[in-house]
């Protein structure tokens, strides 16, 4: 992809200076300022403490850029779009030894709020539409030809072609958003048969994510790996056994999903501080209060037993 700018004003023939397209349009109900495509090779950073006047949209065709939401620091992949509202700070860098290309517009007037609420985009989230690279970019190669050709009814026709792109963005991404915000239903799911060795790869496409992608958004929701949540969940059903039945560690350890009874004591001792059966026999000492046992149970990372793939 190369790199590509589109700008509705255009420099008079004295002026090289790039022409001033950050404008807030308070008359005409959508205008597209500028537009381009962005490909890039080396470390770069852009940081724009005051925001723009108008909207920002960034489409994500390859590679991944490093972006604030808010306060939170996190990555856009290919097929990720963002939209920005006005006079919203944004930064975004790429590191040293990666590359990355997005596709964006500068966007603005008194309908451009309205179309986005319609269309149930809200600026400040991160949306996926990987399915739709293709279209996406079709799509914006005719916002580009507009620009190009300019022909009569220049604005209108870029108006439309920018309404396109956000239908189009806006129903790829009903097939789930992965703002920090979003609720995994694996989760769920996870809770219900954490005993099952799952892949990864297929925890992550149920919510329509890539394997790097989903354990980013599992952690910063749960603060834990998917790998680590999961033994979490057996360690807790493994403490409930132990103190409320008469079941012997091998039965435990089969019903929480572990094969080998001397690994799962090993991991049990490991998370939770003391052997299975000394924590039997601390809770049946005292059913009412386990204060005695190691007060921090919190998963500890350990090398995971063959089979486990998360």
């Amino acid at each position: 992809m190369e790199n590509r700018s589109f700008y509705r004003i255009l420099s008079q023939p004295d002026n090289d200076r790039l022409p001033d397209c950050n404008l807030q349009i308070d008359e005409e109900p959508l205008i597209v300022n500028c537009a381009g495509a962005c490909a890039f090779h080396t470390p770069f950073q852009t940081w724009n403490r005051d925001g723009r006047a108008d909207y920002y949209l960034q489409f994500v065709t390859h590679g991944r850029l490093r972006i604030w939401v808010g306060e939170s620091l996190t990555e856009m992949e290919a097929g990720d779009f963002l939209l920005t509202r006005p006079r919203t700070p944004y930064r975004y860098f790429l590191p040293e030894g990666e590359e990355m290309g997005y596709l964006w517009i500068h966007f603005t007037g008194f309908h451009a709020g309205r179309l986005l609420s319609r269309l149930q985009l809200e600026p400040g989230q991160i949306y996926s539409a990987a399915d739709s690279i293709p279209r996406i970019r079709e799509r914006f190669d005719f916002l580009f030809g507009e620009f190009t050709n300019r022909q009569r009814g220049f604005d209108d026709a870029c108006a439309s072609r920018l309404t396109q792109i956000l239908v189009c963005l806006s129903r790829a991404a009903s097939i789930g958003s992965r703002t920090a915000e979003r609720k995994l239903t694996t989760l769920a799911w996870l809770h219900g048969h954490f005993t099952e060795n799952i892949p990864m790869g297929e925890l992550a496409a149920m919510e329509h994510l890539s394997e790097s992608r989903y354990r980013s958004v599992f952690r910063r929701q749960t603060g834990l790996s998917p790998s680590e949540y999961r033994i979490a969940l057996r360690m807790q059903h493994a403490c409930d056994l132990l103190a409320t039945s008469s079941r012997s560690i091998t039965d435990i350890s089969a019903a929480c999903g572990y094969g080998d009874v001397l690994y799962f004591t090993r991991l049990f001792k490991q998370k939770i501080g003391v052997p299975p059966g000394e924590y039997r026999s601390r809770s049946l000492a005292s059913p009412d209060s386990r204060t005695d046992t190691p007060a921090d149970t919190s998963p500890k990372k350990i090398p995971a037993q063959e089979g486990e793939t998360l």
